[in-house]
């Protein structure tokens, strides 16, 4: 008698699982920009933005080994200003790569063998990711903690 209840119990709860399951899976989609130009003003189109409404991180983020500014330039166009505190070492760039998910967004940053990887969540403004790869291997991953809202030039 117990085996048929199991079994009854979990064939009236499959359809429920697997309602919830395909709502978490259409909740994250792929983050995807580019930017529309146009004979006047250049237009981004973006669905995992830096900065929204009632979002940013657009600021300075810091921890004990890394200090890292980052924001809009333009249309397009991302500000990265990294200082590993450790050494000295420096990494600025312009770019305009993003990647992940509408629940995780990457925002890449590419300068010859070396590129920097700055990943968030809408959930919480004051907390990034910052993975440094070298030739396509990670070497750093760390979190950074917001220390400002302006763009700080470490």
């Amino acid at each position: 008698m117990k085996p048929i209840a199991i079994t009854i119990a979990k064939a009236l709860c499959l359809p429920l699982y697997l309602s919830l399951s395909w709502t978490a899976l259409m909740a994250e989609e792929p983050c995807q920009g580019y930017v529309i130009e146009t004979t006047e003003i250049p237009t981004e189109v973006n669905n995992c933005p830096m900065t929204t409404e009632t979002f940013s991180i657009s600021g300075t983020f810091s921890n004990a080994n890394w200090k890292v500014a980052t924001g809009a330039w333009e249309p397009g166009a991302y500000i990265y200003n990294g200082v590993n505190r450790q050494d000295g070492h420096s990494f600025r760039t312009i770019d305009f790569d993003v990647s992940g998910t509408t629940s995780r967004p990457k925002y890449r940053f590419t300068e010859g063998n070396q590129t920097h990887v700055i990943t968030f969540r809408y959930s919480d403004p004051n907390t990034i990711r910052l993975e440094v790869f070298h030739n396509q291997q990670l070497i750093i991953n760390q979190l950074l903690d917001r220390t400002s809202d302006e763009r700080i030039l470490p």
